[in-house]
This record gives structure tokens, sequence and C-alpha cells, in this order.
């Protein structure tokens, strides 16, 4: 039997519950602050160093020492090139970290370099730019035009990202950012989330789902339905092909006059998962098979009836925080 120790758990409480039904003996949390309430889903939790301390392995490897732990499964973005860099020194106490390699990681995390990748593999993809030169060239050659969508060139979770109507908001953001920003064209048109599990043995794909996101808020997804449509099925699948990800897996697609086009790819578990679990891809059960040496059958072909999920704020009351 198994036993998982899930990094950063943070307000992911439903995916701790989604783990706890699986065949996981037991789901250990962790967490850098005492007020993360997925922790206290889980059958044992523990306060860490954050990721950047130098104690932060000496708590990791404690905690997967005491309890047993055989698989890690970071959820943070920064923490996910942490244990990817870190992978032999799990490895070597046998723990296996679901986690894609560092390098394509990296790759997904930089935008730009994301879209110059797929693009060159021959995936639609929306029209990108990293300079204020570059877009300057492309919108009098009327190759783009206003609105346009701007956010960090490393970003996550939609933080700093916005809508920009003219040149003059343009410039000003890209002169005072603190960090890279890129343009990328406006898509308006319908948005699609994408949850997929790539077998940590096989590594193929073996499930896939989507989503037609309705409403947004924060950066997730709050109100979706169900997509069947098999031509989005394939331009994923195909996609997915260009890039060694692994595990459990996250994608944005929009469609807009009449094509799909690829937006971005997440190497983890996203906020908008919860749908795909109630509608059948049980990404907790394909870890726990893969950490028993077990490769998953392909689940592929499988349909799945149309449901809308319709995320709603919960609380927690606890008598005390945990104490590091």
């Amino acid at each position: 039997m198994s036993r998982i120790l899930i990094l950063s758990c943070g307000t992911r409480d439903l995916l701790v519950r989604y783990f706890k039904k699986s065949s996981f003996e037991k789901v250990v949390g962790a967490d850098c602050s005492e007020l993360a309430p997925a922790l206290y889903e889980a059958d044992a939790h523990y306060l860490i160093p954050r990721m950047k301390d130098p104690g932060y392995f000496d708590a990791v490897f404690a905690i997967c020492e005491k309890e047993k732990i055989n698989v890690v499964l970071p959820l943070q973005e920064d923490e996910l090139n942490l244990i990817a860099e870190n992978r032999r020194r799990f490895e070597d106490r046998g723990i296996l970290a679901v986690v894609s390699p560092v390098e394509v990681l990296n790759l997904c995390r930089d935008k730009y370099a994301f879209y110059k990748y797929m693009k060159g593999k021959g995936t639609a993809v929306l029209p990108t730019y990293d300079s204020i030169s570059d877009f300057e060239k492309a919108f009098s050659d009327h190759e783009i035009e206003f609105p346009v969508f701007v956010k960090p060139v490393r970003g996550a979770g939609s933080i700093g990202a916005m809508k920009v109507t003219c040149m003059e908001v343009l410039k000003a953001l890209f002169e005072h950012s603190e960090e890279p920003l890129l343009v990328q064209k406006l898509c308006e048109g319908r948005e699609f989330g994408i949850d997929l599990y790539v077998d940590l043995i096989s590594k193929r794909p073996v499930d896939f789902f989507a989503k037609e996101k309705l409403r947004m808020r924060a950066g997730e997804t709050e109100k979706s339905v169900t997509s069947t449509d098999p031509i989005l099925k394939e331009f994923v699948l195909r996609a997915v092909q260009n890039l060694a990800v692994a595990g459990p897996i996250d994608m944005d697609v929009f469609f807009q006059d009449g094509q799909y086009y690829l937006s971005e790819i997440n190497p983890r578990f996203g906020g908008g998962f919860p749908h795909a679990y109630v509608s059948g891809m049980n990404t907790p059960e394909y870890i726990a098979r893969n950490a028993a040496g077990w490769e998953n059958e392909s689940y592929l072909e499988i349909k799945r009836k149309k449901l809308y999920v319709l995320k709603y704020s919960d609380v927690m009351a606890i008598e005390a925080p945990l104490q590091s």
C-alpha cells in the first residue's frame, strides 16, 4: 500500500478528499501556513518551512521517513520546479515524485518560449509578442489590433493578466513592469479547460476531460459544463505529443472563428479538476496505481455525460491551528 505526501496543499480540500477516497493507505498534507484548510482534511498534517528556506528539504524528508511516504505530490508552481530539480534525492529514498521533467516545467512556465515552441511544432497558438517593438510592427502591418491581452511571461494563476485597449497604456505597462511581459491576441471566443493524465510508467495519455468555462473568478473556473467535442480532444492529444509531460496536466484552449487555439499547458492539477473528478476521471487512483508499479489502462474512449459544475465557498472551523 502506498502513502502520499501532498505539498502546499493550501485550499485544495476537495483534492485531499479525493485522494483519501483512493487506494492510498494514508494521505499526508504539508504547508508552510498553519491556516491552510486542506491540512486538516488529511490523515496527518505538518507545518514545513517555506520552500526557499534552508530547512525545507530536511523537514520534507523527515516527514517522508516518519510517515513511510513513497509518493510526493507538489501543487504549487515554484515547488514543482524545486521537486523536479531534486527528483534524484527522492528516488534515492524510494519516493516517486509526481512531477514532469524540469525542462518541460521551465518551457511551460515561460509563456513566450512555450508559444514559440508549440508554434514551431505546428500547433495553433494565439499570436504572441514579447516586446513593444515587435508588437508595434505587427500592429502597423494589421496583423493584430486592440484590445489585447497582457500577462507576465512567467505568470501563474492569472496574476498580473489584464485586457489593454490602447497603445499608450500598453507602453506604460512595459515601461514600468518589474517583470517581463508579453502581449497576446485577445480571444473573446469560448474557453475550455482540459484535464489530462499522462501515465508515469507508459508515458502515454490515459484519460482526458474537457469542460467549457462559463464563468471565472480569481483565475479559476467557477462554473463550467462538460464538453464532448471529438475535434477538441484530437487537438489536445496531438498538441501534448510534443511535450514529455507526466502525471496530472491542466490545459487552456480557446475556440474562435471556427478553430481551436492552445493557450497554455500547466503540468499540475488545475483548479477546475473537481469537474473532471465528478465526471469519472479518477486521477488520484491513477497515481496510486503507478506508485504500485502498474500501468493504467486507457480511458480515452469513455463517453462522459454532460454535467454542469458550480463552485461555491465553504468554511472550516478548527479549535486551534498547528504549532511549528
